[in-house]
Formats: structure tokens, sequence, C-alpha cells
């Protein structure tokens, strides 16, 4: 087998392990077979939550920075009766209330929460105050104030009544959103308490619950010798190529002539193609993806080299 990937595994996370106790797993799996290679994942979700976690895997870690912008699609049920400290379910009750709004009411207030929105993040999240995280100084009984943040929300809707109390909503937004913080608010909106009892990312840009694998079905493939020594069926079950994430970004069909000069980090003046100032273009050269360049003052300058 080949000493080295490169591409994605789209981990389907398991709840009550962090994203990086998936990635410690994973080199656990994957260094005795593969070498060593570089890992990472492209956003985290927290032990609470389940689903889509990307992890990069070799040449692919040079591609996480192009794909911050991708939208995440969760589904949340929000369980109302009780606000909590934490937002989610594994925090203290902090304030309860006997209204239960209907499912008119909460439809009748959706609208409000689609579009560019502000958010205040929840007082447990990572963000930095004065370099210090949210979450420790809540935890230390400080007081944390967190300033409002704007986000995109495309994308808000009911799935079902899960229970007289409990709601399951489907979301999709951009990076920085924050599902604790909406449930916190819709409730509040509907006079109502209201906190996270269930949390799933379905979807990061491409990846989806349709390309994901769970660690567990992974070891597994990996430990049956019949399978984990034929590295072109783990190539096209499991592991996703290194340009999978980058399907915003368009192709530029490369000669070796002018892929090498981008390679050797020269500006080339792109003759035949009609491209936009300012745009970010994956370089394909005998079918590979070379590097990523960004277009500007009439000529293409290299951003990344990949090594396939």
């Amino acid at each position: 087998m080949a000493e080295k990937i490169n591409g994605f595994i789209n981990i389907d996370k398991a709840l009550e392990i962090t994203s990086n106790d998936v990635i410690f797993r994973l080199k656990r799996l994957l260094f005795p077979i593969f070498g060593k290679v570089k890992i990472g994942h492209t956003g985290t979700l927290d032990p609470m939550a389940s689903g889509v976690l990307p992890v990069a895997i070799g040449e692919a870690t040079k591609t996480v920075q192009f794909q911050m912008e991708n939208k995440k699609v969760y589904e949340f049920n929000i369980k109302f009766g009780e606000e909590r400290s934490t937002d989610d379910i594994e925090g203290e009750v902090i304030k309860k209330s006997d209204k239960i709004p209907t499912t008119e009411e909460i439809e009748a207030v959706i609208p409000s929460f689609l579009g560019k929105i502000e958010q205040v993040p929840p007082i447990y999240s990572a963000i930095k105050i004065n370099g210090v995280r949210a979450y420790k100084l809540a935890r230390e009984g400080k007081e944390v104030n967190i300033k409002p943040r704007e986000n995109f929300v495309y994308e808000l809707k009911i799935i079902e009544r899960v229970s007289k109390d409990e709601v399951k909503f489907r979301v999709c937004a951009n990076k920085g959103f924050y599902v604790r913080a909406i449930a916190r608010d819709i409730a509040r909106r509907l006079n109502s308490a209201g906190f996270v009892s269930y949390l799933r990312r379905i979807a990061n840009g491409p990846f989806s619950e349709a390309n994901a694998i769970t660690l567990d079905k992974l070891e597994k493939i990996l430990q049956n010798p019949s399978q984990s020594l034929d590295v072109r069926k783990f190539d096209s079950d499991i592991l996703l190529p290194v340009s999978f994430g980058l399907n915003d970004i368009l192709a530029l069909d490369m000669n070796d002539g002018q892929n090498q000069k981008l390679r050797n980090g020269q500006w080339i003046k792109p003759d035949g193609f009609d491209l936009k100032s300012g745009a970010l273009y994956q370089v394909i050269s005998n079918t590979k993806l070379s590097a990523i360049v960004k277009f500007e003052n009439g000529l293409l300058k290299t951003v990344r080299v990949f090594n396939l």
C-alpha cells in the first residue's frame, strides 16, 4: 500500500467525543498503514453534537483555508420550558417557563431569523475575550460579555413536533453560526425558555451524510486484510479527492509550460481565458490538481501548490 495518502475522509462523528479525539484515533488507525502524514479537521463539532466532520489528510490540508466559507446544515431540537447556562443539554437550568409555544407561533417568528441576523454567542463558547476563552471565564464564575456577531441564515424550518415541549428544526447557515444561540433566541422571542437537546450536522459544503463514514466502520475496514491491502478500494470507497471541497472554485486546464511557470512562482498572463479579477481558480494539469491561483492585475498568481 502507498506510504502516503492525500484527500478527505468525511467522518460521521459520534456523540460524546471531541473533534480532536477523532484526529487522534485517525492517526492511530492510518499511520501504521500509510505512514505519518498531516491530518486536520475543517470545522469543530462539540462533543454533544454528532455528524459530518470532514478530515483533511496530506495535501488536502492545504485546501482547508479555501473551504472556510462552506455553508453548514444542521438538524437540532429545541426543548422548551427551560433555559440552560450552556444553551444545550449539558448546562445547568438557569430559567424556567410555563409557556410552551405552539407550532403556529414558532412558524410565525421563523422569518425574523432568516437572512442577515445578529447573534450573541453562548458564554460557553471558544470565543476569546481579552485573550481568554469565554467558556473558561464562565466556568470560573466570571462575568462574560460577548458582543453580537453578524451571521447569515439561508434556511430555517420545522421538521417535526417531537413532543409537546420539543420541536425539531433544520437550519442552513454560514460559518461562525451558533445553533445554541438561535435556539435560545427563538425561545426568548416567544416569551418562553429553551435549549438545544439534540444537534447533528448533516452537511458541510459538499460533505454530507451520504459520503460520511463512522470511525467504527473505518476501523473494521482497515483491520480487514483483504480490504486494507487494496489501496484502490480505499481510495474509491472512503478517501475523497483533494479537490472535493473546492467545488466553488472554477478549474482552468493548463499546458505543461504554463503549469510549470505557476509552480515555480512566476506570474503568467492567462491568454484565452475570461477571468474575474480577484477570483481564485484551480489549475488542472494532466487531469490532476496542480495549484490554486488568484487572478489580479491581468495576471495569474500562485497561492498554493499541490504535489499529487
